[in-house]
């Protein structure tokens, strides 16, 4: 009894020290960053009936750094401070929803740039989807 109550232990510390290895054997993670902003001042003023979203001003830069420009419309008063950004990942999916918390104002409607970046980001490519106010605004593939 003696004696198999001496393996059982002998194998469990075995275990426990095989398993306790200083070799890394997953890397660690480190979770992304995200800022965003939108840009003061309003880009081309129209009326309501002229905003297209088909005319995108989408553009992005990846280096270490994701940085993302794009266009959301919104009315012209106030014109800072006025959108809620917020974001998820998933695998190789950003998914990135903008509100409008401003009241509106006035009687135009203003092209506004949103500023993103996020840092961390460990694929070569990423599909980017952004809504806009529940609406679907952008599907862009984006490459390091």
């Amino acid at each position: 009894m003696k004696t198999k109550l001496v393996i059982y232990f002998a194998l469990l510390f075995s275990v426990f020290m095989l398993s306790c290895s200083n070799s890394d054997i997953t890397k660690p993670v480190n979770e992304t960053e995200f800022s965003a902003q939108q840009i003061p001042g309003c880009n081309k003023p129209t009326s309501l009936a002229k905003i297209n979203y088909l005319d995108s001003c989408f553009a992005y830069t990846f280096n270490d750094t994701l940085k993302v420009e794009f266009c959301v419309a919104g009315n012209c008063c106030p014109d800072s401070n006025r959108f809620v950004t917020d974001y998820s990942i998933s695998n190789d999916t950003i998914f990135v929803a903008v509100s409008d918390t401003a009241k509106n104002l006035c009687h135009c409607t203003c092209s506004y740039i949103i500023h993103l970046e996020l840092t961390n980001l460990y694929e070569k490519q990423y599909l980017f989807y952004c809504d806009y106010d529940s609406m679907f605004l952008y599907k862009e593939n984006i490459y390091k």
